[in-house]
């Protein structure tokens, strides 16, 4: 029986088999889509993305630049003025989850997508088996004499490309005072295959915005301890 599965003989049987391995293909790109985390609390997302900065605007405007330079963000719009910065990045590794803007009511799509699949390949497993078992009497003396050769299944009509993961980060600085400066930060991004978008939605994850502040405080360190030159 895996036998026949595997490799069938009969054209109904390769025929079922060809959409089948279709079908799976296909189903992969929603069953893969990419874990979502809930949106926090707009208290807890503010105290998560905040933090004050010694230094006037113009001092924690350049180390805000520095910080998204060194996560390899690309600088989009920079306003001195009203203190706003926005950048973006394009890459194919995944820097953080995407948050549900809502609570998901039901089933998402992706988990659709997988009991679809499901369905499809528990058919047309057994049609496979009952059609190539009903032709094997008829096709098996015409087999004896030579040797069949199994090509396999096309996976053209799938998935090729790979996750195209897209964020952007829009920063506001606030001067509290000459001494002190307040930055926010916001994120959101996109998951991107084959031109498709998969998910969207806005980013969360303390580490995102730990790793940002991190680079802030390094580039502020740096630039206050830097060689004075001498003429």
């Amino acid at each position: 029986m895996l036998t026949r599965l595997i490799r069938p003989q009969t054209t109904h049987g390769k025929s079922l088999n060809f959409i089948l391995i279709g079908y799976l293909v296909i189903g992969l790109s929603g069953c893969s889509a990419p874990p979502r985390t809930e949106k926090p609390p707009t208290s807890v997302a503010r105290a998560m993305e905040t933090r004050s900065f010694s230094g006037d605007l113009k001092t924690v405007l350049k180390a805000s630049i520095n910080s998204l330079q060194d996560m390899d963000y690309t600088i989009e719009v920079l306003n001195s003025d009203v203190g706003l910065i926005t950048a973006s990045r394009t890459t194919e590794n995944k820097k953080a989850k995407l948050a549900s803007e809502a609570p998901q009511e039901g089933m998402t799509d992706s988990e659709k997508a997988c009991l679809a699949i499901g369905a499809v390949a528990i058919i047309a497993v057994v049609a496979a088996i009952i059609f190539d078992g009903d032709e094997d009497d008829d096709d098996r003396p015409r087999r004896r004499g030579g040797n069949s050769i199994y090509t396999g299944g096309s996976n053209d009509d799938g998935p090729d490309g790979p996750m195209i993961y897209r964020y952007k980060v829009t920063i506001n600085l606030t001067e509290l005072n000459e001494l002190e400066t307040n930055v926010r930060v916001s994120a959101s991004g996109e998951v991107e295959q084959d031109g498709k978008i998969l998910s969207t939605g806005g980013v969360h994850e303390p580490e995102f915005f730990q790793k940002f502040f991190a680079g802030m405080n390094q580039g502020q360190f740096l630039d206050q301890n830097q060689p004075i030159k001498s003429n």
